[in-house]
């Protein structure tokens, strides 16, 4: 029996577990995503904590240099430099030739016939009166012979009757043996040029020089040129190659200075490392009206036949020359908006000077005011350079170059 101050005691239910048939990460919020995720961004923090870390050692390090540099004095910038020379300086004039040879003949028939004998050709030489070929006309043969017994017939009357009137001038008068003489001198007249004429059936050579053309063969009909320059055919060309002619259109700016005995350097392609020298022979003195360039000659000695005609040629004409002049490198030279300058050193310092210039023939550039010639020049390192600014001089050595031509 209970006591009644007592409670009523409550027996406790006990704990039933439920398991249901369902996945674990239903309840429990994708435990191992969570993880995955945490795990990368520590690793990322780490990294980027490690990266500024290492950015400010870098930046520690470097500052002093960075601060030296900046503080660091100037140094004097390296130039190489030299002092104006006195030399010849030449204006010169380059420009294209052509090289014919000193005498050119092409050679035609005066008879017409067939061309019987022909004994040379192309590249043959030939002495002056040489047989070249020979043509067959036999008409002119029998107009030689005809004129040649018509004048033997008159010379013999003419005669006949000069003893006659000499003897008995009673008998014969004067005047038909005036006659006579005159028909004589006239049928010999007729007679020489049939001769001739039968000697142009030999085809002899007018100079001596070398065949550069053959157009015919025997068996070949021969045109007269003398009496169809058209329709004729040339038998051969030569050409005396011993001496040639060096022809040169100089323009109308410089056809003033082109005159004989003018210097001229020659220089081909084709001939590379040879330098042939000559003077002006001879000019037309007159400008052609069409391309107002004067025409100049330059005969050379071509012995070894090495100057072919019908090639081209650079001819180099020395036009003007000033002597004593005093000149410095083109590459010494610096163009700008006021003119020419060059730099000048001075103390352990460059100075810019303007100068005024004259000839170029590209290795050397005259100069005819602004320096006195005692100057020391910056030749090299002058790029970038500024007036005042402290320099260190090096002698500088000038190469070997090649004149150019000045444009006019």
């Amino acid at each position: 029996m209970k006591e009644p101050d007592e409670p009523e005691r409550k027996t406790p239910m006990p704990f039933i577990s439920v398991q249901e048939d369902r996945p674990a990460y239903a309840t429990t919020g994708h435990p191992s995503r969570r993880r995955i995720f945490m795990i990368a961004a520590g690793a990322l923090f780490v990294l980027v904590v490690v990266l500024v870390i290492l950015q400010g050692q870098h930046q520690t390090a470097s500052s002093p240099s960075r601060t030296n540099a900046q503080h660091a004095p100037a140094t004097a910038r390296p130039v190489q430099v030299m002092k104006p020379a006195r030399r010849d300086v030449v204006r010169t004039l380059t420009l294209p030739a052509n090289i014919s040879p000193m005498y050119q003949a092409t050679i035609y028939s005066r008879v017409p016939g067939y061309l019987k004998w022909i004994g040379v050709d192309k590249g043959d030489h030939v002495k002056k009166g040489q047989l070249l070929a020979v043509i067959d006309a036999p008409e002119v043969e029998d107009e030689y012979r005809q004129a040649e017994a018509d004048y033997t017939i008159k010379r013999i009357t003419a005669d006949r009757l000069y003893g006659v009137w000499k003897e008995n001038p009673d008998v014969v008068a004067k005047q038909d043996v005036d006659v006579a003489e005159a028909a004589a001198a006239g049928a010999k007249h007729l007679m020489d040029t049939r001769r001739q004429f039968l000697a142009y059936t030999k085809v002899t050579a007018p100079f001596s020089g070398t065949v550069t053309a053959r157009f015919v063969d025997p068996g070949a009909f021969i045109q007269s040129a003398a009496r169809s320059a058209t329709q004729s055919a040339p038998l051969l060309t030569i050409m005396d190659l011993d001496e040639v002619r060096v022809y040169v259109s100089v323009p109308q700016e410089a056809a003033g200075l082109a005159r004989p005995g003018v210097g001229a350097i020659l220089k081909s392609r084709e001939l590379p490392g040879r330098l042939i020298t000559g003077t002006i022979t001879r000019t037309t003195e007159a400008l052609d009206p069409d391309t107002r360039t004067l025409l100049v000659e330059i005969d050379l000695p071509n012995t070894d036949h090495v100057l072919q005609p019908g090639t081209f040629i650079n001819v180099t004409l020395a036009l003007e020359r000033h002597a004593d002049a005093l000149a410095i490198p083109p590459t010494a030279i610096v163009t700008g908006q006021q003119g020419k300058s060059v730099f000048v050193v001075e103390d352990g310092k460059a100075h810019g000077v303007p100068i005024q210039t004259g000839f170029d023939d590209g290795v050397w550039v005259e100069v005819l005011d602004g320096l006195k010639g005692d100057e020391d020049i910056v030749v090299v390192g002058k790029a970038s350079l500024t007036d005042g600014q402290a320099v260190q001089p090096a002698p500088y050595n000038l190469p070997e170059g090649k004149p150019a031509s000045q444009k006019l």
